[in-house]
């Protein structure tokens, strides 16, 4: 620090300084805060009207609908019934299997963090990203102009200044690792945030030329994740759990909500319908695969 001429010494730990809990509360708000769980419903939803010829289980019930179709800007997407939190997902809603629970626009978990990622804190988990990686930039940077100082105010080699100052080049070291990663993650973040995608339907699945329903383009999709208003928890973490209803077994479970008449109707001729479970686009054929070989690709 005595290194530096004036107050700049003091002015660099300051920042530095402040800009570390900067970063450390966003990593606190971010883990913190709850992503955006769905409460799970005690009872399953109560069975929607069905057509004639719809499919009759063994006990010749109407079995369960095991998808439903829902319209995103003007895209017919499928969403899943989830049997653990016994409810139809929302549009980019997944559950998460190490915390057990159904995440609005699930992004990933992140053992970073100890959180899922969501609609409630994937703000602040870019800001903690790429705060933490201008940190590194800056640690980064001012090491180096404080190992060149000693090369020049003392006429000595590089080798040597390391010598005079191992915690700065200890530093360089360990900053150079941590930005390939923090700085590579906000790369990819800022790509997933221009175009409206998330991490888990980015891995899951591409859209492979066909339009992405959420896409609004970069301008919007950026004032999305900013300045939309977060909305409030819809959970009261303070209220007693009640006790968990039984579930319905799987041959209660049927294969499709909507009819293939019925979508068609409502999708219109050009429209595709886009499966949210399994990621395709529906107008390119039926698909091979069933139910359980898709549950066990989640």
């Amino acid at each position: 620090m005595d290194d530096f001429s004036g107050d700049w010494g003091i002015s660099v730990m300051v920042v530095c300084a402040v800009f570390t809990v900067y970063v450390l509360v966003l990593l606190l708000v971010t883990s913190g805060r709850d992503p955006g769980i769905i409460p799970r419903n005690y009872h399953p939803p109560e069975l929607e009207s069905y057509e004639s010829n719809a499919e009759l289980g063994i006990d010749q019930l109407p079995r369960f609908p095991r998808t439903k179709d829902v319209v995103v800007n003007g895209v017919i997407v499928k969403v899943k019934y989830c049997d653990t939190c016994m409810l139809y997902r929302p549009p980019r809603c997944s559950h998460c299997s190490i915390c057990d629970n159904c995440v609005e626009r699930f992004d990933h978990h992140c053992p970073w963090v100890g959180q899922c990622i969501g609609l409630r804190n994937y703000r602040f988990f870019f800001m903690f990203i790429f705060s933490a990686s201008l940190l590194c930039l800056y640690v980064h940077g001012f090491c180096w102009v404080y190992v060149r100082k000693i090369i020049d105010s003392e006429k000595t080699t590089f080798i040597k200044a390391m010598g005079k100052t191992p915690a700065s080049i200890a530093l360089i070291i360990y900053t150079f690792l941590a930005l390939w990663f923090v700085g590579g993650l906000s790369i990819f973040h800022l790509y997933l945030i221009g175009t409206n995608q998330s991490t888990y339907e980015n891995f899951r699945y591409r859209y492979n030329g066909h339009a992405n329903p959420y896409n609004r383009g970069i301008v919007h999709n950026f004032l999305e994740v900013f300045c939309r208003g977060i909305p409030p928890s819809k959970n009261n973490f303070r209220a007693k759990v009640q006790k968990k209803s039984k579930m319905p077994l799987p041959h209660d479970l049927g294969s499709s909500f909507v009819s293939t008449s019925s979508a068609n109707a409502r999708r219109g001729p050009n429209k595709a319908a886009w499966d949210e479970g399994i990621g395709r686009d529906n107008s390119m054929g039926p698909e091979i695969s069933t139910v359980e070989s898709m549950e066990n690709r989640l």
